[in-house]
């Protein structure tokens, strides 16, 4: 990310600031007109504000989910199908 923000600064000759609010501009552009690409694109783009990418998880690694949250993956997904989805999700990640 911090490669992006450097090329903005440099070729558009703008601040970090302004380069970070571009990208975040750029992705909540993105998100909107092709919702189905959220995901991807947060994957894409992690954190572009200085202060949330001082914080954000290593962009390579999968999200950890909590173990509250794993708790209810059941829930969404009924049945046994939901069921083994959250046996998986506790094995891999523990919980």
């Amino acid at each position: 990310m911090q490669e992006l923000v450097n090329q903005l600064i440099e070729k558009a000759g703008i601040s970090q600031e302004q380069a970070h609010k571009t990208i975040d501009t750029i992705k909540d552009f993105i998100k909107d007109k092709f919702p189905m690409m959220a995901g991807a694109v947060d994957n894409l783009f992690p954190a572009a504000t200085p202060a949330a990418a001082a914080t954000a998880q290593d962009a390579s690694a999968p999200p950890i989910p909590s173990p509250s949250m794993m708790d209810k993956i059941s829930d969404f997904i009924p049945g046994e199908i939901g069921e083994k989805i959250e046996s998986f999700a506790k094995d891999k990640f523990g919980g």
